[in-house]
């Protein structure tokens, strides 16, 4: 598989330059953004603030309580229950809305997942739950929304949460690659950081997500604010490991093209 450079973008400008070009049609804010002709959608699931703030009995909740939402410790945005109906849904309208705007077969599926280890225990989930084990129950619970979605379009871009250590994500998250790869064809694995001053971790993530996945990955930089000749030492480091850099919510297109065109000459 040859070598891609892509973007995620909230400049229409920007996105006739590169590929994979993915517009965030629906964010963790719960902000519809209209989807744009000749784009990948992407669409965050079950991180939503606005639907939390309206049905706060969707919220997804953890042990002892705790509320997946941004009052809470560890949450930068507030997170639905997988196990709703309701929220379900909701999902495969913003799905249907945004392949039929963009005109896309293909889909970009972010934030499917469980919050956090332990979550989600409201009276929904351990409805379903009953007497299964709560990691097998998460984990069958993804991938029957990702199933379903595939059904939808013609390839499904999922994002991962940046944790390769053995069992973490399916234990974590309810995400299992290996159960998704009938579904996946393409894994993203935002890897952020403000500086990139050193790699030397990233390279660290990069390796082992090469070892685990069975599916072409790409790894996806935060480029905001971040200067030129860091992004493009840690997108040489990104491309050794990976099948495609993808670069997240930059502003300079001249920055991001300049990336680009050493990589490309690099390649040869």
């Amino acid at each position: 598989m040859a070598k891609v450079f892509g973007v995620v973008s909230r400049f229409p400008d920007h996105l006739p330059y590169f590929y994979p070009n993915y517009y965030e049609v629906k964010d963790v804010a719960g902000v519809w953004h209209p989807p744009i002709p000749g784009t990948i959608p992407m669409v965050s699931i079950f991180g939503d603030n606005r639907v939390a703030e309206a049905h706060p009995d969707w919220v997804q909740e953890g042990p002892d309580g705790l509320r997946g939402t941004r009052a809470a410790r560890y949450f930068d945005w507030d997170t639905l229950c997988p196990g709703r109906d309701e929220v379900w849904s909701l999902a495969w309208d913003w799905i249907e809305r945004a392949l039929q705007g963009s005109r896309s077969s293909v889909l970009r599926l972010d934030d499917v997942s469980f919050a956090r280890e332990g979550f989600c225990q409201c009276p929904v989930c351990r409805r379903r739950q009953g007497t299964e084990d709560g990691t097998r129950y998460r984990v069958h619970r993804i991938a029957e929304f990702v199933r379903q979605a595939r059904e939808r379009a013609d390839a499904i871009h999922f994002t991962l949460y940046p944790d390769p250590f053995p069992g973490h994500l399916p234990r974590r998250f309810g995400v299992d690659p290996t159960l998704l790869n009938r579904w996946v064809d393409v894994y993203v694995v935002p890897i952020y950081d403000l500086h990139y001053a050193t790699t030397y971790w990233l390279e660290i993530l990069a390796g082992a997500f090469r070892e685990i996945l069975e599916k072409p990955f790409y790894i996806e930089l935060y480029g905001l604010g971040v200067e030129q000749a860091s992004l493009l030492r840690a997108a040489e480091v990104a491309q050794f490991y990976a099948d495609g850099v993808i670069i997240a919510y930059d502003n300079n297109l001249t920055k991001i093209r300049t990336i680009q065109e050493t990589l490309n000459h690099a390649r040869g």
